[in-house]
C-alpha cells in the first residue's frame, strides 16, 4: 500500500490540483480528499498509512484552528501543514502551538507548499517503512516452515536457481520444485522476488529488535 497525504479542503477546484502535485513531486504517494473535518477523521482512522495532511482551516463543520487539534488528537504522529487563505503572525503562532507542523498562504507558490511538505514526509515515511519491515518480521515469525522450507527460502534470497538449490541440498530438480512451490505458497507471496524481499525484510527487522 502506497503512502498516503490527506487533503483537508471543501474547494471544488484547489484540492484535485494539489493532489495531482503531490503525486508527481512524491514518487509512491497517493493522494486522498477530505471535504469536511468529519470525513478527516473517518479517514484518519481507516488509512493505516496515513503520512501527511494538508488542512485548510475553513470546512464546512469546523472554522478556525479546532480542526489542528481535533486532528492531533487521534494521530499525533501525522503531521498536519495548514493550507489557508488567512495568514497573520498570530496565527501562524497559535497554529504551532496546537502542533501544527506548518502554516503555508494559498496565494504563495504551489512551490512551497511541496517544499514545507518534503522533510515531513521524508521521516514519516522513514517511520511507516521500520513499522512495515516490523509487521513482516512478526508475519514470518507466525508462519511455521520445516527445516527444509528454511533451507528452500535462504537459497531463494541467495538468487539460487532450482538447478543449484537441488545441487547444494543433493535432492532431486523435481523434488525441488515441489518445496519451492509450496514455500512460495506458505509465505503468501507470488514469485521468488516476494519471497527474498520477504526474507532479507525480515531478517533486517529482527536484527533491530531489542536484545538482538
Amino acid at each position: 500500500m502506497n503512502a498516503v497525504v490527506l487533503v483537508v479542503d471543501d474547494h471544488p477546484v484547489v484540492p484535485l490540483a494539489l493532489r495531482s502535485l503531490i503525486e508527481t513531486r512524491f514518487a509512491g504517494v497517493r493522494a486522498l480528499q477530505a471535504s469536511s473535518l468529519r470525513q478527516a477523521k473517518a479517514m484518519y482512522q481507516d488509512e493505516p498509512r496515513l503520512a501527511a495532511t494538508v488542512l485548510d482551516l475553513r470546512l464546512p463543520d469546523v472554522a478556525g484552528l479546532e480542526g489542528i487539534s481535533e486532528l492531533r488528537a487521534l494521530r499525533p504522529e501525522v503531521p498536519i501543514v495548514v493550507f489557508t487563505g488567512l495568514d497573520s503572525e498570530p496565527l501562524r503562532r497559535s497554529a504551532a502551538a496546537l502542533g501544527a507542523a506548518a502554516l503555508v498562504c494559498k496565494n504563495e507558490s504551489a512551490t512551497i507548499l511541496l517544499d514545507r511538505i518534503a522533510p515531513l514526509l521524508a521521516e514519516r515515511l522513514d517511520t511507516l517503512a521500520e513499522s512495515a519491515d516490523a509487521a513482516v518480521a512478526r508475519n514470518a515469525d507466525t508462519i511455521e516452515l520445516s527445516p527444509r522450507q528454511q533451507q528452500m527460502w535462504q537459497s531463494i534470497a541467495e538468487g539460487l536457481s532450482n538447478g543449484e538449490i537441488a545441487e547444494r541440498y543433493r535432492i532431486s530438480l523435481n523434488t525441488t520444485k515441489a518445496h519451492v512451490r509450496e514455500l512460495l505458497q506458505r509465505l503468501g507471496v507470488r514469485n521468488r522476488t516476494e519471497a527474498a524481499t520477504m526474507y532479507y525484510r525480515a531478517r533486517q527487522a529482527r536484527a533491530h529488535e531489542p536484545g538482538a
